[in-house]
């Protein structure tokens, strides 16, 4: 294992450690908001269709990928606003803030080597809620805004998992 390689490895076990360690700690969602209007802008991809690239497209290092966890990172920094679209959609429906929803959420993104905006984001919801367009759009509206990174070569599709409602415990203090 080289140097890099092992670099790269701690960073994913770090990013896990963090991810897991705020998903404990999490305190709730700001359920103040009111009237958010939802406006997807981001395209819809099919991740079997063939793509077609040309040699000397990104410059240098062509084909290089972009790196794993800038691209975890951006995600990472979206979860509170998903948060608040679980929460918009528990208001909606007339569920208690503190019943968790079942449900794991599934987001392939096709990254733009050449722009933080995704080229395309699918997403689904596996229970019930995945039904609801308007919570799946919110949360693809989340991950468009996500400031992905940008790196020589073609575009590549990343997969991403996470509990819909992960839930929140209170912390005596």
């Amino acid at each position: 294992m080289t140097q890099r390689q092992l670099i790269r490895t701690l960073g994913a076990m770090t990013l896990g450690a963090l991810i897991a360690a705020s998903a404990v700690g999490c305190k709730g969602v700001d359920k103040g908001r009111k009237g958010r209007t939802v406006k997807a802008s981001m395209q819809p991809f099919d991740p079997n269709a063939d793509m077609s690239f040309e040699f000397g497209d990104g410059g240098g290092d062509a084909g290089a990928s972009p790196d794993d966890f800038e691209v975890r990172s951006a995600l990472d920094r979206q979860l509170g606003t998903m948060d608040g679209c679980v929460a918009d959609y528990k208001a909606k429906k007339g569920i208690k803030p503190e019943k968790q929803l079942e449900g794991d959420v599934s987001i392939s993104v096709k990254l733009n080597p050449k722009a933080s905006t995704p080229l395309g984001i699918n997403a689904s919801i596996t229970s019930d809620h995945d039904k609801d367009e308007g919570l799946k759009s919110c949360i693809k509206e989340a991950v468009d805004k996500a400031p992905f990174p940008t790196y020589a070569g073609v575009p590549r599709v990343v997969d991403f998992a996470f509990e819909l409602d992960p839930g929140s415990e209170w912390e005596d203090g």
